[in-house]
C-alpha cells in the first residue's frame, strides 16, 4: 500500500512485532514492555534491559511470558506481556 506522498505504508494484517519470533535484542526500542495478571488484574512495568541482563540478549518474548509471576498473588499461568509503543515526536 502506498501513501499518495510516496510513503510505504505496512499492511494491515501485519504486526510490527511477532511475539512469536521476536527475542530483546529484535524489540525495537521504543518498545516497553508491561506484565498483567489474568487472576487479580495487576499490571506491571518489566524493565526489559534488566532482563536483558540476566538471562541475555536472546531470551525470546514468548519464553518471557510463560516465565512471569505475579507479585501480588503469585499466580504463574496465563498471564500477559504486553507492548506498548511509546509516542514518536
Amino acid at each position: 500500500m502506498r501513501h499518495r506522498r510516496g510513503i510505504g505504508l505496512a499492511p494491515p494484517d501485519r504486526h510490527a512485532v511477532e511475539i512469536e519470533k521476536a527475542t530483546l535484542a529484535t524489540l525495537p526500542e521504543w518498545f516497553i514492555t508491561y506484565a498483567r495478571c489474568r487472576a487479580c488484574r495487576r499490571q506491571m512495568f518489566i524493565d526489559r534491559w534488566d532482563i536483558a541482563r540476566r538471562y541475555g540478549q536472546n531470551l525470546s518474548l514468548a519464553s518471557l511470558a510463560k516465565r512471569l509471576q505475579c507479585q501480588g498473588c503469585g499466580n504463574r499461568s496465563g498471564n500477559l506481556l504486553l507492548l506498548q509503543m511509546l509516542p514518536r515526536d
